[in-house]
């Protein structure tokens, strides 16, 4: 149910060369031809939605499931000494395609790769401000403990 070009649609319909090395009814896992650095994996839901806010908890959950033993597996196979997890959720962000996806980078000391942003130091009326913006939205949490079995 996609309304633009989406190349992980694509890949799901055969349209693309990218190798899939893990899919269920819910979860996709590839190697892409472009990636950040050699090893990288990119781990995408079946059904289409753009961005993280669209994702239902249960198929969220199984994508960040699927990043964690993707990660497991690029320590392992890459001798990776540490991975960035990345989601770059809407165009403000860097999403490149129109499709909510984890990225699992594999990392090395002095790999060139420069995934740090400067901090910024905010002044304490700053803080004050930004944290009641969001104090009523957060406060909509609920309980995030895992349901019960």
């Amino acid at each position: 149910m996609r309304t633009m070009e989406c190349e992980y649609c694509d890949i799901l319909s055969g349209k693309s060369s990218a190798q899939i090395l893990h899919e269920d009814e819910i979860v996709v896992v590839i190697v892409k031809d472009v990636v950040f650095t050699p090893g990288q994996i990119t781990i995408f839901p079946k059904k289409h939605f753009t961005i993280m806010e669209q994702v239902p908890d249960e198929i969220l959950t199984k994508c960040m499931i699927a990043a964690d033993k993707t990660s497991r597996a690029v320590f392992e196979v890459f001798q990776a000494e540490g991975t960035n997890i990345l989601i770059q959720n809407g165009l403000g962000a860097g999403q490149k395609v129109p499709h909510f996806a984890i990225e699992v980078i594999p990392r090395r000391e002095g790999d060139g790769l420069n995934l740090q942003w400067p901090p910024k130091e905010m002044s304490q009326d700053d803080l004050d401000i930004t944290a009641h913006q969001l104090s009523e939205e957060t406060s909509k949490l609920g309980d995030l403990a895992a349901p019960k079995k």
